[in-house]
């Protein structure tokens, strides 16, 4: 699980933001709060926290910095010398912190076990990273690199980790290329990177690449009935759906797409054709049932959407990984959006603690009736100077305000746009 993750000089961040999944001592809905055990210590990790803001507040900011993060992290390994790190971006309008390096920080659970990883990096080079774990309420200290000088506070660990040093570069990160060489201390950490996503935002052409595997897999069998439970719940009328997948080659496929005629020397040979049809049950005009099939690019694109975030959302309910999305209510009503998200805070169905971030203008969520007040996030841009500042609802007393939505759209909290 995602404890907390911070960011500092990337786009709109000029100074550190912090987004916090640790849960305050609050009381209130203990369902939304996964309770790991570390050793002696319990942390109490929220399942899900909401971003609200403005627009041009820099709430895509934050989700472009955990991609870009992420990202780095799981293509270091194949970086060959000189290559560009992807993705960096330091604040522009501030002239010395636009030479200075991108600073990321998780700290997150795995395995039962709580780790802090960082780095910072300018687009040519790492400049610092380090891995810490916790055994007990004091951390231990795996690696801290500074440029290309290393310390191992543990004498297992230098032996372990010192020969993997001259395999790395100044543009990788040791993280990675030690998990490429298979070190046991390394594998557990690096692979929680294999379990966060993000999505911006979510519609059919960013999610189908990612779920073509699982609408492939005949062996899942809970796939098909949790969509169709789904569907049903958001009241769309949809009963099943026939998925096929096959490989054409490119002549064809051009023949049935002819738009993509221009770009027929660019494709590759063989390329997937995917097919997928929505069955209707509809009252025809004699009275009786029947079933209809209606092409999936003819549904809404909110069904589009949902069908296709269905399969990641089974397969973080049976993982424990982490969804991100900037914009999570684009094409979905906001009473669909409440109900994914109690999904997730529900014991009962979130059995393996995934977690759900997102950004959100649904103010209909900003209520205590459905989440904590530690779930509820703003962002608020200085548009003097350029700045994001990431704030939590819990910073605020709660007397006086009873109604946080009101509040909110009265200004209370900051985050709104100022009209004139």
């Amino acid at each position: 699980m995602l404890v907390q993750f911070s960011v500092k000089n990337f786009r709109s961040f000029k100074n550190e933001a912090v987004l916090s999944m640790e849960a305050s001592t609050d009381l209130e809905h203990t369902e939304n709060v996964a309770e790991i055990s570390n050793g002696r210590n319990v942390d109490r990790i929220l399942k899900n926290v909401c971003l609200f803001g403005a627009n041009a507040a820099g709430k895509s900011n934050l989700f472009k910095a955990l991609t870009a993060a992420i990202i780095i992290v799981r293509r270091s390994n194949i970086s060959q010398p000189g290559d560009i790190l992807p993705l960096i971006e330091p604040f522009k309008f501030d002239t010395k912190s636009s030479v200075l390096p991108s600073e990321f920080e998780f700290v997150f659970i795995a395995d039962n076990t709580k780790y802090v990883y960082g780095f910072s990096a300018t687009s040519k080079k790492i400049i610092t990273e380090y891995l810490y774990m916790y055994k007990s309420s004091r951390p231990t200290t795996l690696f801290i690199r500074e440029n290309e000088e290393y310390k191992f506070t543990s004498p297992a660990i230098r032996r372990e980790l010192s020969p993997i040093i001259e395999r790395n570069g100044e543009n990788k990160l040791f993280l990675a290329t030690a998990a490429a060489w298979n070190s046991k201390t390394i594998l557990v950490p690096f692979k929680w990177f294999l379990k966060i996503d993000t999505y911006d935002p979510i519609t059919a052409d960013n999610l189908m690449p990612r779920v073509e595997s699982l609408l492939s897999d005949e062996n899942n069998s809970e796939l098909r009935p949790f969509i169709q439970d789904l569907l049903q719940k958001a009241d769309i009328n949809i009963a099943d759906y026939h998925y096929t997948s096959k490989e054409v080659d490119v002549d064809e496929f051009v023949k049935q797409n002819p738009p993509l005629s221009m770009l027929s020397n660019l494709l590759p040979q063989k390329t997937k054709k995917i097919d997928i049809k929505m069955v209707h049950n509809i009252i025809n005009d004699k009275g009786l049932e029947e079933s209809l099939e209606i092409d999936f690019r003819d549904e809404s694109a909110g069904t589009q959407n949902l069908f296709l975030f269905s399969p990641l959302l089974l397969k973080a309910f049976n993982d424990g990984s982490i969804i991100c999305i900037d914009e999570f209510d684009k094409s979905l009503h906001p009473l669909l959006v409440i109900h994914l998200i109690t999904l997730f805070n529900d014991p009962e169905i979130n059995k393996a603690n995934a977690q759900l971030i997102i950004s959100t203008h649904a103010t209909e969520l900003m209520t205590d009736t459905i989440q904590r007040r530690d779930q509820i996030y703003f962002m608020e841009k200085n548009n003097q100077t350029g700045e994001s500042e990431l704030y939590s609802l819990d910073e605020f007393s709660k007397h006086g305000n009873k109604d946080i939505r009101k509040a909110y759209l009265i200004g209370r909290y900051g985050a709104i746009p100022n009209i004139r």
